[in-house]
């Protein structure tokens, strides 16, 4: 049923009034430019370059193609009016949603919400079990709520299919494992965590947990992941789902040995959190250390180092690094593909590079030979920028291509 342009109106204002939406002043601004020029019968002749000069104060010389600010926050936005209806408003009558492929808001009133297929659900309820935070619960709204209007092969390309070929082609099972982080759990008191340390030893040395060692009681604890982790482990399995039958996850806390040598993994998170990845020997040049990426082997022009810079405080912000790599598992059976950094949203960002068309084409194009064919095994740097924990943009460094 239609909705009236003043009935449309109020919902926008309540909108930018909420608590969903006082913490992205980008996002507000984006909601109320889009609702504008729908309302006003514009939305359908709206370009993306239109966009990043109107609503973004992009100069005339903004390329699309290279600069991805308004793909990004039309996702963002799109999870964020999912996450306003699931949570502070799921009894509203009037909901607006932002249809993917348009740039034009659409009004409805509230409906029941579709029913996912059963064949699916299982990939669902895995990644439920393991991800205990509210992002992948979001995400899996957002899934449930637009998986009838978004078809598979809308999220499917050649350059996907060429950087997943390897696992889809592959006979073995495919195990995503979530990286999650220690937290030391200190009864009475509450949960702790030094991003410095993913061990009990570790822990019992930290002087940022000095001041709780002396608890009687210090217990280890696995039982949470980043919301960066979560959106990662939700990009994969819903490009996967349809492609890859023998697909489940695991806590990288409770990934064993034997899952490692009769699976192909991806694991997502830092190497840090996945202690096989630290005790087994990898092909690499590029590896994560403490503060950024290092180049083992820089080509000409290549830097050595590059330094991460993370804002410390309530703004969780910085630029960052995430590292993609696609390299042989142990005694060269099946493959691994590791993607993460030393910040949550690098991870994230990373798997955005895997699992997005656009990105996918870049990607390829830049890893592509003279033979036209993508190298087996690579690394790959990605830069990215993050604020409030959301990566706001990313842009490729250089990569290697890695021989056995």
């Amino acid at each position: 049923m239609e909705v009236a342009a003043q009935v449309a109106r109020e919902e926008l204002e309540r909108l930018l009034g909420s608590k969903t939406f006082s913490t992205s002043e980008s996002h507000r601004r984006l909601l109320q430019y889009l609702g504008e020029k729908t309302l006003a019968g514009e939305a359908d002749g709206l370009k993306e370059y239109t966009i990043g000069l109107e609503a973004f104060h992009k100069p005339h010389t903004y390329d699309p193609r290279q600069d991805s600010i308004v793909r990004l926050h039309m996702g963002r936005l799109r999870q964020k009016l999912m996450a306003y209806y699931q949570t502070e408003a799921p009894e509203a009558g009037v909901r607006v949603s932002l249809p993917k492929g348009i740039f034009r808001l659409e009004f409805s009133e509230r409906a029941a919400e579709p029913v996912a297929a059963p064949s699916r659900e299982w990939i669902w309820r895995g990644a439920l079990g393991v991800a205990l935070v509210w992002a992948l619960l979001a995400s899996v709204g957002w899934w449930r709520a637009h998986r009838a209007q978004v078809p598979a092969a809308a999220r499917w390309s050649r350059e996907l299919e060429e950087l997943w070929t390897p696992f889809l082609e592959s006979k073995r099972p495919l195990l995503l494992c979530l990286g999650t982080p220690l937290f030391v759990r200190v009864p009475a008191l509450g949960f702790f965590r030094d991003p410095r340390v993913n061990s009990m030893a570790e822990a019992e040395k930290s002087e940022r947990l000095g001041a709780v060692r002396g608890a009687s009681d210090i217990l280890p604890s696995y039982a949470f992941t980043g919301a960066g982790e979560a959106s990662a482990v939700y990009a994969v399995t819903r490009l996967l789902a349809g492609h890859k039958p023998e697909m489940s996850i695991t806590r990288s806390n409770l990934l064993s040995w034997q899952q490692v040598v009769d699976n192909d993994v991806v694991f997502l998170g830092p190497p840090k959190f996945n202690q096989q990845l630290q005790a087994a020997p990898m092909m690499q040049d590029i590896v994560i250390e403490a503060n950024g990426i290092r180049n083992l082997k820089p080509a000409n022009g290549e830097p050595e180092f590059l330094e991460d810079r993370i804002v410390v405080g309530p703004t969780a912000e910085g630029v960052t690094h995430a590292l993609i790599s696609r390299i042989p598992g142990l005694s060269g059976e099946g493959d691994f593909l590791v993607m993460g950094g030393n910040a949550s949203p690098d991870t994230y960002a990373a798997a955005e590079w895997m699992t997005s068309v656009a990105r996918a084409g870049e990607l390829t194009r830049r890893l592509r030979g003279a033979d036209g064919k993508l190298p087996q095994y690579f690394q790959v740097v990605i830069r990215v920028e993050f604020k409030q924990g959301i990566p706001v943009s990313s842009s490729y460094v250089y990569h290697h291509g890695l021989k056995r």
